[in-house]
């Protein structure tokens, strides 16, 4: 992997070498040393899309990428935009802190019952084990 800063300090380029091979009709990643990367899921049924904790999810990552890449400055500029209550806003932007794993089941549709978008704009422990626990999903 070779990392270079461009000339005016702003942007880091990361080049890892890998290539794209076929397996069972996905292409998957393989990198330098031989190693296979899985494909990604399969897109979300339409039917999950219309849940309203995916929905809350995909705002979330959107709304924090603007955040991230400056498109917008401010979280209280990014609730007018959107027009949506600062709070809310906030709150939405706090499932990024989720744990993989809770993501991942919520975008399934396999997340248990106390997963629910009320839960979730509550106060969410920062830990990961901690939010597997309240959310019955420890191992």
């Amino acid at each position: 992997m070779d990392m270079t800063l461009s000339q005016d300090g702003t942007t880091l380029h990361i080049h890892i070498p890998m290539r794209l091979r076929r397996h069972g009709g996905r292409k998957m990643i393989v990198t330098s040393d031989g190693e296979h990367i899985a494909p990604s899921p399969a897109p979300l049924p339409s039917a999950q899309l219309d849940d309203p904790l995916v929905r809350a999810l995909i705002k979330a990552r959107r709304w924090q990428k603007q955040l991230e890449e400056g498109e917008i400055g401010t979280i209280k500029e990014l609730a007018e935009k959107e027009g949506v209550d600062s709070s809310l806003l906030s709150r939405t932007l706090r499932l990024n802190a989720l744990a993989p794993d809770i993501v991942n089941a919520i975008m399934t549709g396999t997340a248990p019952n106390q997963v629910s978008l009320e839960s979730l704009r509550q106060t969410i422990p920062h830990a990961w084990e901690e939010q597997r626990i309240l959310f019955g999903m420890h191992t």
